[in-house]
């Protein structure tokens, strides 16, 4: 019976000291394209938390550098093998569904089970698996996400190393290429080159397990932890966050009156806890260099500058990634049966090709935005995004206002506002007085006149308190 509190993988999730150890493996790769595919991979999903697909198909258009942060899009057209793949394997699960629902197949079976002679059988038998019931799922739904909360947003910004990576992968490629085989070799080729580690229990399923491990021990509430990692269900975050156990024991010692000695929630120094992700410095055969040999750190300025020089460049609508249909697959049409062409792919957002929003550039879809992500939603896009850096509305909110007043006047501005509230109590004290006065006077001695004394008195009172700082409030009004 399995276990409903077992973690996939999370068994073999590599504790601080083996990923340092597989990263170091990493830089030993002599091939210097290889050896960066390695620290890029080993980094998004080790620290990160990144799916395999998710790493195979993220690219530049996924990145807001000004926010430090990848957007990955509940969208983004693709037409590589791993997705042509993928919509096969939906395709062949909907119609393996035809013919349980007519009783032509076992209930209990699912597709992953089948072999290749079976589901070659399916497709056969399926009035739903046509050719072009397999071009509609591609051009309408690869790629996506494995799950709708798997559309989601990853801050990368708070690392120098993270930041410095993704820059210079993206300076000689459009997205990693790789197919899953060659990410798993990449991945036991660095294990290989470390002490200590089983390179056959690695993969980049386990590698992920690293990642949410990692993001379970600075996470502060499942919630989060569930948005980062990408999950459907906040109770696998909340199992990853109990085995962890920082939170817990932060909460017993509250509960204690011990609050103070508790042992942090996120781990302190982080420079020393992950060194990999949290300390800057450069190590020995780094393709990239988190701090350069000038002192230049890969932080918020970097990314700035990345942003401003990006910012104009319009943005693909379909992904890069080489297309390739796998015609030798069980359950696949043949090559006479089925073509792809590029130009019948739904784009992002919904977008119409003939949209104002669209423009061709060799043939190819393209438009203005910071992400893929933010087609979806344009509404959110904030528009100093795409203003100069000296014109963000954070940045120059006070300048703007001081066009309309200088600091004298502003600083009257203050004064009549403080005198106004004092009038206002003015006015109340002898307006109650009055009140007094009427019933003291008037009421009890039936309409007795105040003596020249008393009137006197409240003359030079209302004088004093109600018409001194009306006229003094008036006068910086409006001077």
């Amino acid at each position: 019976m399995t276990n409903p509190n077992a973690l996939p993988s999370a068994d073999k999730a590599l504790n601080t000291d083996a990923y340092f150890r597989l990263y170091q493996g990493a830089l030993k790769i002599k091939n210097p394209s290889a050896r960066l595919a390695a620290c890029y991979i080993i980094l998004l999903a080790g620290r990160l938390g990144f799916r395999l697909q998710e790493i195979q198909h993220l690219r530049e258009e996924w990145i807001d550098w000004r926010r430090g942060e990848i957007k990955i899009p509940s969208y983004d057209p693709c037409g590589c093998k791993q997705c042509w793949i993928t919509a096969r394997d939906i395709w062949g699960r909907r119609g393996l569904s035809e013919l349980q629902e007519k009783g032509g197949w076992a209930d209990d079976v699912k597709w992953r089970d089948l072999n290749a002679d079976a589901r070659d059988t399916v497709v056969e038998k399926a009035s739903y698996c046509r050719p072009e019931t397999l071009e509609d799922i591609l051009y309408s739904e690869r790629w996506e996400p494995k799950y709708d909360r798997s559309a989601r947003t990853v801050p990368f910004g708070w690392s120098e190393r993270i930041t410095a990576c993704l820059m210079t992968f993206f300076d000689h490629n459009d997205c990693l290429q790789h197919q899953r085989f060659p990410v798993s070799r990449l991945i036991k080729k660095a294990a290989e080159n470390a002490n200590g580690l089983e390179p056959d229990e690695l993969s980049p399923h386990p590698l992920r397990a690293t990642g949410l491990t990692f993001l379970a021990d600075i996470s502060v509430d499942p919630k989060m932890l569930c948005d980062l990692a990408g999950w459907q269900d906040i109770q696998t975050a909340t199992r990853y966050l109990r085995q962890s156990g920082r939170i817990t024991s932060h909460k017993v010692y509250s509960l204690l009156g011990k609050e103070n000695e508790a042992p942090p929630v996120v781990p302190a120094e982080p420079e020393y806890q992950f060194p990999v992700v949290m300390n800057p410095i450069p190590f020995d055969g780094e393709p990239f260099s988190p701090i350069t040999p000038d002192g230049i750190r890969f932080d918020r300025d970097v990314r700035l500058t990345r942003h401003h020089e990006q910012r104009n460049t319009p943005i693909l609508l379909v992904h890069p990634r080489e297309a390739s249909l796998p015609f030798n697959y069980a359950g696949f049409p043949d090559a006479d049966e089925l073509s792809y062409d590029p130009r019948k792919h739904d784009l992002p957002g919904k977008i119409k090709r003939d949209s104002d929003r669209v423009q061709f550039e060799d043939g190819q879809p393209v438009t203005t935005a910071t992400t893929i992500a933010d087609t979806e939603d344009p509404h959110r896009v904030d528009p100093s995004e795409h203003a100069p850096p000296e014109e963000y509305r954070a940045e120059t909110v006070d300048t703007r206002l001081s066009d309309y007043h200088d600091d004298d006047h502003d600083s009257n501005r203050m004064a009549a506002a403080t005198i106004t509230g004092a009038a206002a109590f003015s006015v109340g004290a002898v307006w109650s007085r009055l009140g007094q006065e009427w019933t003291e006077y008037w009421t009890a001695d039936e309409g007795a006149v105040p003596s020249a004394e008393r009137l006197a008195k409240g003359m030079a009172a209302y004088l004093v308190l109600v018409v001194g700082p009306l006229a003094v409030d008036l006068s910086l009004l409006f001077q």
